[in-house]
């Protein structure tokens, strides 16, 4: 039973500014929610969490060892998976390692907030339509800056880890030839000629690196 006081939630993702981005939406919400911490995945947690947002920017299908790293935490009591894609692929990929809740970034922060509490309470929650490429424009993710879509960093962000372009669609939940438009756009919109530039564009932007750190104080 989810007590009278704010909802104590973790942002988690392996991007500091995916995990900001997350943690200043739920910062409309103070009466709703407290954000216990905005850490990236490994880090320790430092206080007991009702629920885990796991933003699933750069994983997806790929997402499973973080998520199981999630569930063997003491402190985290639920976890829901935050996602552009909620197919039913990743749906069953998440309730298999042990996810409680799936939450579509394409919500707008009300009913998000509503769909956090649901899982706070216990209920099985997937919140919001299957598939989208346009998440809530209050979140922020790496490369947003340079006019890249989520979908569109995200894909970039594994061809700099090497993955081939059916690699990235089976990562992704989409199809080949979708991810070949995504890697055009990616191109043109960066002025870059291959995939070996866009290696070298992730290399030395600063948003697109892993996080080293915490991004955003317990009491932000």
């Amino acid at each position: 039973m989810v007590s009278a006081q704010p909802i104590r939630v973790a942002a988690v993702n392996d991007y500091e500014l995916v995990v900001a981005g997350v943690a200043a939406l739920l910062g409309r919400y103070p009466d709703r929610f407290r954000v216990v911490d905005a850490l990236v995945v490994g880090e320790p947690i430092l206080e007991p969490v009702d629920v885990a947002l796991f933003d699933t920017f750069g994983r997806v299908r790929l997402a499973n060892e973080a998520l199981g790293w999630l569930v063997n935490q003491e402190a985290v009591d639920k976890i829901a998976i935050f996602s552009l894609s909620l197919s039913p692929e990743v749906i069953e990929d998440g309730r298999a390692v042990g996810a409680d809740g799936f939450i579509s970034k394409a919500l707008d922060g009300d009913s998000i907030a509503d769909a956090i509490e649901a899982v706070a309470r216990g209920e099985e929650v997937v919140a919001g339509a299957p598939d989208t490429d346009s998440p809530n424009e209050q979140l922020e993710w790496p490369g947003r800056a340079q006019g890249l879509t989520q979908r569109e960093s995200e894909v970039l962000v594994m061809m700099s880890r090497g993955y081939t372009n059916a690699e990235i669609a089976t990562a992704l939940f989409i199809g080949t030839e979708t991810v070949k438009t995504h890697v055009r756009r990616v191109l043109t919109k960066l002025k870059l000629r291959n995939r070996a530039q866009a290696g070298s564009f992730v290399e030395r932007t600063g948003s697109f690196g892993p996080g080293n750190g915490r991004s955003v104080s317990p009491t932000d």
